[in-house]
């Protein structure tokens, strides 16, 4: 059967079809379309991107690809790949038939290559020869980088579709690139009657961008719509130039193919233009012309077959003379387009990406949400899993019913204004283009470094992302004080270039002890370099709060208010990390948009198919049962986020005398040396699996210890895992029936450091605790365990651990700098108490861990032994407006939260060194290592 198609094949015009997908081949539905006449096919990421993302086509391969643990890369290669390959063997009769003119398949190299030429060839031979068909074309951008590497693969005998050509300057050099290839292939005597090449010259665009100019301009309207079919014919003119020139005559007697011109984007955009518009006027021999399905539906309706292409080819250029008279340059018109097109080509690209991560972290989810196939976490964990689900504990989470924790109204008061995690990723990714625009005018400004002054939820976010995301240029350098050591504070002031450096004041309340005197010294800082110090400095916090004044009245660059509702273990997503995020590059449209994945996730009714809540049911049920030591193991890229689960878990769950104590970064110990009080939990990513850390859970579940996995796609599943510990947090309270939201000891070590730095603008000296012992370099305090009179600090070491019993932990307590060799130092003497005594460990710095799980300390069970190690000495740091300095600060928070931990009847040793903190740590080790009291 005839069609217009055919009609126009006979002018010497292919038409190619600009549109592929999985339904569309295996449908038939191509194969229609090539029995009327279509004769090629097109493809770019922005067709890719909704074919994959925007259809079920794919949902079956995908499902497949991620039960083997293909990585995102593979994913994307196999099923764009395999599209492409069945469309070329569709094609393949027609391109023997035309003996190489048509039956070709476009596929693109990635537009983020399109300004690197060697990345580009390296990627265009890999998916010519992957295709290993004779019917598929490379497609690669007219960019300045992509015309040697069109030279280089026409050189190499690899077919190539010439994108995103709009001016004529750039038309006569992708010519010029196309005849080099070949050239070079006749001087190495290799054959050249099978390449081909078209070269896409884009149409609509240009007339889009031309109207709107003219209507700037208040140019007469009879000059648009007009531009476009005027550019394109005036490039055909020049396609018979060189094509009819004595350079390709050489190359025509061996055997070479002309260049198509095809004429791209051809959709008119205008509802007011004919749809055929950019069809009927550009027919003529040796052209193809790409066309969208509503396009080609339209040429085989009411499509004029007439040659048209070469007509008029005077007024075409009077029409360009034109508009340049009138001041609307051509030039900067298609360098415009060719910049907007690969940007475009690319953001298709990067949605694609992100489309195909949120259907693997779904499939992941769906496929196993959290891995608990062990026997013994079915044991433990089912009663409680069906008990949660018959008390619909989700569907009360969501509608925030205070009575699945209390029944007391003062904390159900409480929990109704702490709900507001619940909502808050869709809130924020709401005010994306506003964080954009913020960071966007900070990088024009000229700033490198944002640091985050804050403590506890406020800044542990930041340190996870900092760890996890390095910066990419231009975005900020991130750093995070959250110790009030003056050494630590000293080496942020000195890393930092202050006049470009921005410093975010984080904190929920506007009055947290610490941020409050970050602020005061470096606001004195910045004011002796800068006249306007209110641009170095940012505030996030609650609505109403002292800090929302303090930044009004010291012109602070910007205010970020955080819902009110929002406690700030449980503001990960908030905008207290995610303005920090937005300044340091991070991917926040992907992170966001696992968060609210994991979010739809969460709302799943039955337990045991809810990721967030099974999680919680697990960590509850196993407390209940007497394992009650969390162990995280995470794989080193995630390494940082065991301490923000670390304050989530101890801050929300410590108190009433129970809790889950998270245990991070903990010295492995042979798997049957554990004790068994414990519940391992695991993050293992797809994308980077850890060999090492897939060994050790082998290793501890043949031992018999519960582990639970948790997958991950890759690092931008950390938003969904932030949600899902939330959300876990809160179900694992429900069950331990305690009050998830409050803390009611974190404020007991405040008030107690207030009262002792009281003393000291009384006294001039802090107040001393009574010794039991000292030495050289040390004295040590102690309470609620017996130390003989005279004792040497071994000797007191071993009397406390002498105390320990079943289900017991050590705490470490380090009032010291926590710069990298402290923690390398106390994580040997860590290590050692763990070998020795064969019990969990954690260590944590102050004030940072007062924060987290001080509130366990105090608020938990009896199950502690708490040492706290002190630094006396250290750098004289003032503190501007008080009568103290850093030094005496950090000192007077150790003091305040030994004299909590005697009031709760702890059993605790607090070690004071004296002299160098290095010297100190290294004598510590050593006596714990001496000890033999196991």
């Amino acid at each position: 059967m005839s069609t217009a198609i055919h009609r126009l094949n006979e002018l010497g015009q292919s038409i190619w079809y600009d549109n592929v997908r999985r339904g569309l081949i295996e449908s038939g539905e191509l194969s229609d379309l090539i029995a009327q006449g279509v004769s090629g096919v097109t493809s770019n990421p922005t067709i890719f991107e909704k074919a994959i993302n925007g259809s079920h086509d794919y949902d079956a391969a995908l499902r497949q690809l991620v039960a083997q643990r293909a990585s995102l890369e593979t994913i994307y290669d196999t099923l764009v790949l395999e599209d492409i390959a069945n469309g070329a063997d569709l094609l393949r009769p027609v391109y023997d038939r035309t003996h190489g003119l048509d039956g070709y398949i476009s596929v693109e190299v990635p537009p983020t290559l399109a300004a690197q030429t060697d990345k580009t060839i390296e990627e265009g031979r890999r998916l010519f020869k992957a295709l290993g068909r004779p019917n598929v074309m490379i497609k690669v951008p007219a960019t300045p980088e992509g015309i040697p590497a069109i030279r280089q693969l026409i050189a190499d005998g690899i077919n190539v579709n010439v994108t995103l050509i709009f001016s004529l300057d750039a038309y006569r050099t992708v010519i010029d690139a196309y005849l080099s290839g070949l050239e070079d292939r006749v001087s190495r005597g290799q054959p050249i009657n099978h390449v081909a090449s078209v070269a896409s010259f884009f149409v609509s665009r240009l007339d889009t961008l031309v109207d709107q100019l003219i209507k700037e301009k208040g140019l007469p309207q009879d000059l648009a719509g007009k531009a476009a079919v005027a550019n394109a014919k005036l490039a055909y003119e020049l396609f018979t130039q060189l094509f009819n020139s004595p350079r390709f005559e050489a190359l025509k007697a061996e055997g070479a193919m002309v260049q198509r011109p095809l004429w791209a984007s051809t959709s008119t955009k205008n509802p007011s233009y004919p749809d055929l518009l950019y069809v009927d006027t550009l027919i003529g021999p040796d052209t193809v012309n790409t066309l969208p399905p509503q396009t080609v539906a339209a040429v085989l309706d009411h499509v004029t077959v007439k040659r048209t292409v070469d007509e008029d080819l005077a007024g075409a250029h009077q029409v360009i003379d034109t508009l340049e008279a009138a001041g609307i340059s051509m030039h900067a018109v298609t360098d415009q387009l060719l910049q907007e097109g690969v940007e475009s080509f690319s953001q298709s690209f990067v949605t694609l990406f992100r489309g195909l991560k949120r259907k693997r972290a779904a499939i992941v989810s769906e496929l196993e949400p959290v891995d608990w196939s062990q026997d013994i976490l079915h044991a433990t964990a089912d009663a409680v899993v069906e008990e949660l689900t018959k008390q619909d504990a989700v569907a009360r989470v969501w509608s925030h019913d205070a009575s699945l924790w209390k029944t007391d109204p003062d904390h159900q008061a409480i929990i109704r204004n702490a709900l507001g995690w619940l909502s808050v990723p869709e809130k924020v990714a709401q005010d994306l283009p506003n964080l954009k625009a913020f960071t966007q005018s900070v990088i024009d400004d000229g700033y490198t470094d944002v640091v985050v002054l804050g403590m506890g939820g406020s800044s542990l976010i930041s340190d996870v992302l900092l760890h996890t995301f390095p910066a990419p240029a231009p975005y900020l350098r991130l750093h995070v004080l959250d110790s009030t050591s003056p050494d630590a504070v000293q080496a942020v002031r000195n890393r930092l270039p202050l006049a470009t450096s921005l410093f975010i004041v984080a904190s929920k309340s506007g009055t947290t002890t610490e941020p409050q005197e970050y602020f005061r010294y470096f606001w004195e800082e910045v004011s002796a370099i800068s006249s306007k110090p209110g641009e170095h400095f940012v505030a996030i916090t609650d609505p109403g709060t002292l800090l929302v004044e303090e930044a009004a009245s010291h012109g602070f660059r910007k205010t970020f208010l955080n819902p009110a509702d929002i406690g700030g273990r449980y503001s990960a997503l908030s905008w207290f990390g995610m303005v920090p995020a937005a300044l340091s590059g991070v991917d926040l449209e992907a992170l966001l948009t696992n968060a609210q994945d994991m979010q739809q996730l969460c709302h799943v009714a039955s337990v045991k198919d809810n990721p967030g809540a099974l999680l919680g049911a697990l960590m509850g049920a196993f407390a209940v049962s007497g394992r009650d030591k969390m162990t995280l193991l995470m794989p080193e890229a995630l390494s940082q986020f065991s301490d923000w689960i670390e304050q989530l878990l101890a801050e929300s769950t410590g108190k009433e005398g129970t809790g889950l104590l998270p245990i991070a970064h903990e010295p492995a110990l042979p798997a049957h040396e554990y004790s068994h009080d414990r519940l391992f939990i695991a993050c293992q990513m797809e994308s980077e699996p850890d060999s090492d850390l897939d060994a050790r859970i082998q290793e501890l579940r043949q031992a018999g210890h519960p582990v639970v996995v948790l997958p991950m796609a890759d690092r931008t599943a950390l938003g969904g895992e932030l949600f899902r510990w939330e959300f876990a947090t809160a179900i694992a309270g429900s069950v331990l029936r305690i009050d998830a939201f409050d803390q009611p000891n974190v404020q007991e070590s405040k008030d107690n450091t207030k009262r002792v730095l009281q003393e000291f603008k009384e006294k001039k000296a802090l107040p001393e605790e009574e010794r039991v012992g000292s030495q050289a370099g040390f004295y040590w305090s102690a309470a609620h365990f017996a130390i003989a009179p005279g004792s040497s600090l071994a000797e007191s070491l071993t009397a406390l651990m002498r105390t320990f019993k079943t289900n017991d932990y050590v705490a470490m307590m380090a009032y010291v700098d926590p710069n990298p060799k402290s923690w390398e130092m106390l994580q040997a003497i860590r290590a050692e108490i763990g070998r020795q005594w064969n019990v969990p460990t954690t260590l944590g710095f102050g004030p940072r861990f007062l924060h987290s799980t001080g509130q366990l300390h105090k608020g938990g069970n009896d199950h502690g032994l708490f040492i706290q190690i002190v630094a006396d000495a250290g750098a004289h740091v003032p503190i501007p407006g008080e009568p103290f300095d850093f030094l005496t600060l950090i000192k007077a928070q150790a003091i305040g939260d030994y004299q909590a931990l005697r009031s709760h009847n702890r059993r605790v040793i607090r070690i004071v060194m004296t002299e160098s903190t290095v010297e100190g740590l290294k004598v510590l080790e050593n006596t714990v290592r001496a000890l033999r009291t196991k």
